[in-house]
């Protein structure tokens, strides 16, 4: 899989779960006025028809609801993270070794691609070795210029 098709999935995750926080908080905020509306029935305008069930079961079924709905948004958003903190971990690039020791590039002039280019190890200590990459003869040096 390549790196583009990595973050499409991504964007795919991200735009699932903005979606499904939309749906979350629109059940959150219909199901607040519903208790708020059983409230003022029951306490003020003295109507006791609309509440199947105790002011105190309905002010905990809410709390509890509200609270699976933050932690499905909590969950949803950790999981995003998680995945994208993998993507980028997996772009990384992975440390070079070159006889059992870690290999430390660097070519003048930087960005450089094709042409000769002659290659010198320097050992720096017991762990590492630097790579120094000089370009002796630019690409269109070799063959020209195209016409």
């Amino acid at each position: 899989m390549s790196a583009v098709e990595k973050n499409t999935d991504e964007d795919i995750l991200k735009i699932r779960y903005l979606k499904t926080s939309k749906i979350i908080l629109i059940l959150a905020v219909i199901y607040a006025l519903w208790i708020t509306i059983l409230i003022i029935s029951v306490y003020f305008l003295g109507i006791y028809k609309l509440a199947f069930l105790t002011m105190d079961q309905w002010i905990i079924s809410s709390i509890i609801l509200l609270g699976v709905f933050v932690g499905l948004d909590i969950i949803f958003i950790l999981h995003h993270y998680m995945v994208k903190r993998k993507r980028i971990e997996s772009e990384k690039p992975k440390p070079i070794y070159y006889k059992g020791k870690k290999l430390h590039l660097y070519t003048l002039p930087a960005d450089s691609k094709g042409g000769i280019f002659s290659k010198t190890y320097v050992k720096i200590d017991e762990d590492n070795i630097l790579n120094l990459r000089f370009q002796m003869m630019p690409p269109y040096g070799l063959w020209g210029k195209k016409e």
